[in-house]
């Protein structure tokens, strides 16, 4: 498999994992592996479909993004500060064209 490059932009949605999910996706039909996992999910929905519920609105949610304390960004070597100073630039910067703009010319 061909390593992806991170920092590339891809553009609109990521052109690289969309084409190896398609080849698994092809493989696994191709394999005959669509009746066997049907009827695990079916034995699992009737064995316990309270579980199965929960799961189905977690995987509809998404993925959870960690909650990072400040103990573990200091210990990784970030500050608080350090962390936050980007956004607070990107919004004083917005604030200050935004007041250029406003501000009649001489």
């Amino acid at each position: 498999m061909k390593p992806t490059n991170h920092g590339e932009n891809q553009g609109e949605g990521d052109k690289a994992s969309a084409r190896n999910y398609n080849r698994k996706v092809r493989e696994f039909v191709a394999e005959g592996k669509v009746d066997e996992a049907a009827r695990a999910a079916a034995h699992y929905l009737e064995r316990d479909p309270a579980d199965a519920e929960r799961a189905e609105r977690a995987a509809r949610k998404g993925p959870k993004h960690p909650v990072v304390s400040v103990d573990q960004l200091v210990a990784k070597g970030k500050t608080v500060v350090d962390r936050v100073r980007p956004v607070v630039e990107r919004i004083v910067e917005g604030v200050r064209a935004r007041l250029r703009r406003k501000s009649p010319q001489p």
